[in-house]
């Protein structure tokens, strides 16, 4: 699979940007509530699901706010230059 180089596709404006950051907070409160119930709650089978979402939240919402370009596997969402 061809991944599109960030040279051939604008970067994001400053209202994706502004939610990007937005939905960045929001996952790293949610980071934090999960931290919490993982250690002081017993294991649940969910709480692997919530890392995994959390994480990948956090890694896209992120690339977003502090470079202006999706992940690599996302960045036919932006159209072309």
């Amino acid at each position: 699979m061809k991944f599109m180089a960030e040279s051939k596709v604008k970067k994001l404006g400053v209202f994706a940007r502004v939610l990007a950051s937005f939905i960045l907070l929001c996952s790293l409160i949610g980071a934090g509530g999960l931290a919490f119930s993982i250690v002081f709650e017993p294991f649940h089978p969910s709480a692997i699901a919530g890392v995994f979402v959390i994480s990948l939240m956090l890694h896209i919402s992120g690339r977003i706010t502090f470079k202006g370009f999706a992940p690599r596997y996302l960045l036919f969402t932006h159209g072309p230059k």
